[in-house]
């Protein structure tokens, strides 16, 4: 069932016209049986029509001849009813059997029995409904016939009059209830645009006020989940903020111990860099995965403003001077003044760690570019080096958490995990940007590119 407003419908319209079609066949039946009522009523007034005509005429005309019969074959002598209704035809006969009349379209021979009731008979190709009965004062008898075809004939054009406006009201009827459906289900559409619109992080519990009684379960059963999860993101907060400092803590005092004891051995034995490197390793994955827990969307609780994109990116090369020095690299940067729609502490981590990259992978006296492009309704952050770069196979894969090209032979000297171009697609994800890598303009190397939505300075993300 994909849609509750077309099942309804499609119900309801089908119990309509179930219950219209039953009540259109007992209609029918009963017309039908009304119409035999109404037409055999009529043929009854014939005969009186018949009394009151015949035997008068009878004796005129025996009285200006000596013929025994004298039958109504001349058409304006003819009994007919009006042409809308059927036409019906008569014999009428002496107490013994003789013929003394009949209409045109009646046989010379007695069509039924002599007695009083009424009679089906079959003669010129058609079936017959026949009335027999008594003249007046004794004089014979009367046989009035009315084909049956004509009388179901006429019988159904009146009763499908009556009933034909009920079928066409079926569809009209189908708009009215998918109209009115559409106005009952209102409030469950509005329930699930409030639900739309709202943020990852607004875990305010849904106004019932004015809420259908049958929403209102739903909205409880809502409101219960949007706490426990709730508690559940406040749990982790505090233990992310507790494992902070206590992972934090001791990795510090054992980066002091290190330094110490690097310093008071002279010469000191490989274990002893190993030892350093290891616990730089371990303070770097502590960080990345810290940094990974406060930039996950169930936890990012900032409200977007508007960010100088171009002013960060200034920022984040400054602060790395010291990295950029150490290899001896040639950075360059050029762009148009951009404002996006962000947290700048989000932002300032992913171009942190796509430098931070850079710098790590680019050799010495290598060198780094970065734009920051206006481009109509879209601002682009690129990021260019002329490392080793990552093979076209790698793009997408390169984003899973703690993958690293080649595991960790590689020619950087400086620790890494695996989560930093994690991070940048988590921190891309929850702005509502595109990144996309690509081979660098040099022999060798990735180029970076991030899309965002612009906006315009000052403005505030809703």
């Amino acid at each position: 069932m994909k849609s509750i407003r077309v099942f309804l419908v499609v119900l309801l319209v089908a119990i309509i016209t179930l219950a219209n079609f039953a009540a259109a066949v007992r209609g029918y039946l009963g017309s039908m049986d009304e119409a035999e009522r109404l037409f055999n009523q009529r043929l009854l007034q014939q005969v009186d029509l018949l009394n009151y005509v015949l035997p008068a005429r009878y004796e005129e005309y025996l009285q200006r001849s000596s013929v025994e019969i004298f039958p109504f074959q001349n058409n304006a002598e003819r009994l007919n009813l009006s042409p809308a209704i059927a036409e019906l035809q008569f014999q009428w006969v002496s107490n013994d059997g003789a013929l003394l009349a009949r209409s045109a379209a009646m046989p010379d021979e007695l069509i039924g029995e002599l007695k009083t009731g009424y009679q089906f008979v079959n003669f010129n190709h058609y079936r017959w409904h026949v009335l027999v009965a008594p003249a007046a004062n004794n004089t014979g008898w009367y046989l009035l016939a009315e084909r049956d075809d004509q009388r179901y004939r006429l019988a159904e054009s009146m009763i499908l009059q009556a009933v034909f406006p009920m079928i066409i009201t079926i569809p009209i009827v189908g708009l009215v209830i998918w109209w009115v459906l559409g106005i009952g289900l209102r409030p469950v559409s509005s329930l699930a645009k409030e639900f739309h619109a709202r943020e990852a992080t607004d875990l305010r519990p849904i106004e019932q006020q004015d809420m259908p009684s049958e929403l209102i379960q739903l909205a409880q059963s809502a409101n219960e989940l949007l706490r426990r999860l709730e508690s559940s993101f406040l749990r982790e907060q505090r233990f992310s903020a507790d494992a902070a400092h206590e992972l934090r803590t001791p990795i510090a005092a054992l980066m002091i111990h290190c330094d110490n004891l690097l310093h008071d051995i002279d010469p000191a034995p490989e274990s002893a860099y190993k030892l350093q490197q290891g616990i730089k390793r371990m303070r770097y994955l502590v960080e990345q995965i810290l940094l990974l827990n406060k930039t996950s969307p169930d936890h990012f609780m900032s409200q977007f403003k508007s960010v100088d994109l171009t002013a960060l990116v200034k920022h984040v090369i400054v602060s790395s001077s010291d990295a950029l020095s150490e290899k001896n690299l040639t950075i360059e940067f050029d762009g148009d003044r951009c404002w996006v729609e962000g947290d700048a502490a989000a932002l300032e981590t992913l171009i942190n760690n796509l430098l931070g990259n850079a710098i790590k992978y680019t050799p010495e006296d290598g060198k780094i570019i970065l734009h920051t492009w206006l481009r109509g309704k879209e601002v682009v952050f690129e990021i260019i080096d002329n490392g080793p770069g990552i093979p076209a196979d790698q793009y997408e894969r390169v984003f899973d958490r703690f993958y690293r090209l080649h595991g960790d032979r590689h020619d950087s000297r400086t620790p890494g995990c695996g989560l930093g171009l994690s991070i940048v697609k988590q921190v891309v994800d929850l702005h509502r940007a595109r990144i996309h890598l690509t081979r660098s303009p040099f022999e060798s190397g990735l180029s970076v590119i991030v899309t965002f939505a612009a906006c315009e300075k000052g403005e505030t993300a809703q």
